[in-house]
C-alpha cells in the first residue's frame, strides 16, 4: 500500500512510514528476535524510495527497537508490545488505584496561582487561590505523565512537603474532613510540542492524550484540576456500560 503523498503541513514521508512500522511492532506483527522486511521489500510495499525507507528504520534502530545484523538482516530488538496502551482510569476509584507506582518530579511550584484551563460548571466556583505545580510523573523511571496541576492553596498549607513530594491525590485522601462531591474527566487525542515532546521523551507532534480533570468539594469549590499528558500512540478506555444505579 503506497504510503500517500505528503500535504502541506503534514508529516514527511519517512516519518509516516516509521509510524506505520512502529504500530507493527507494537502490534506484535514481528517479535522480538525475527527478521522484519528487507529494504527492497518495504521500498515495494509502501512504493516510496531507498532513502525513504532508510530514514524510517534509522529513526526505530535509534530508540533501540530494530537492529542491523549483517549476514542476517533487520531484527526486532525490543519488545514494543508492553508500551503499546495507556490505560486511562473511568472512576476516581480506579484513579486512585493507579497512582501508588508513580513517583513525581517537580519542574517548578507557583503560590497564589490560578485554575489551568480545565471545563468548571457554573455552578461551582475557584478557590481564592491555588498552588500551581508542573511535573513529570515517573514509572518505572520512564515518563509516565507531563501533569499541570492547580491545587487550593489552604489544602497545600495542610502537608505541603507530602503535596510536593508525592501524588497529590494520594495526599488528598490524608486530609481530614475533604469530602470529594464530584470529579470529573475530559479526554482530547493532539500532538505534543516541542516542550512537552522533551519532557516525555516522544518526538515533536507524537500524539498524547490530554486529561483535563477536576475535583470540586461538598462546598462546590473547586479543589484540584489538572491537564494531565500520557504519551501515547494508542489509548485505552474499559468501561462497564451496563451499569446499575441503586436509587
Amino acid at each position: 500500500m503506497p504510503l500517500p503523498a505528503p500535504r502541506a503541513g503534514t508529516q514527511p514521508r519517512y516519518l509516516q512510514l516509521y509510524e506505520v512500522l512502529r504500530s507493527r511492532l507494537e502490534a506484535g506483527r514481528w517479535r522480538t528476535g525475527e527478521t522484519i522486511p528487507s529494504i527492497p521489500e518495504l521500498m515495494a510495499e509502501f512504493g516510496t524510495a531507498r532513502v525513504t525507507v532508510r530514514q524510517a528504520l534509522e529513526m526505530l534502530e535509534t530508540e533501540g527497537a530494530i537492529r542491523k545484523r549483517r549476514g542476517v538482516g533487520t531484527t526486532v530488538e525490543r519488545d514494543l508490545t508492553h508500551g503499546r496502551w495507556v490505560n486511562l482510569p473511568t472512576s476516581l476509584e480506579e484513579l486512585m488505584a493507579t497512582i501508588d507506582t508513580i513517583k513525581p518530579q517537580v519542574l517548578n511550584l507557583e503560590l497564589g496561582a490560578t485554575l489551568p484551563e480545565v471545563p468548571i460548571p457554573s455552578d461551582e466556583r475557584a478557590a481564592p487561590s491555588y498552588v500551581r505545580m508542573r511535573r513529570v510523573h515517573l514509572r518505572d523511571d520512564e515518563p509516565y505523565c507531563l501533569i499541570d496541576l492547580a491545587l487550593d492553596e489552604r489544602i497545600y498549607r495542610k502537608r505541603p512537603a507530602r503535596f510536593r513530594r508525592h501524588p497529590v491525590l494520594s495526599v488528598l485522601k490524608e486530609v481530614r474532613g475533604l469530602q470529594v462531591a464530584a470529579a470529573r474527566q475530559q479526554l482530547t487525542i493532539r500532538s505534543a510540542d516541542v516542550d512537552e515532546a522533551r519532557h516525555l521523551s516522544i518526538e515533536t507532534g507524537a500524539p498524547v492524550a490530554d486529561v483535563r480533570r477536576s475535583l470540586t468539594d461538598d462546598r462546590g469549590v473547586v479543589i484540584y484540576a489538572a491537564v494531565i499528558l500520557y504519551p501515547s500512540r494508542s489509548v485505552r478506555l474499559d468501561m462497564n456500560l451496563l451499569v446499575s444505579h441503586k436509587g
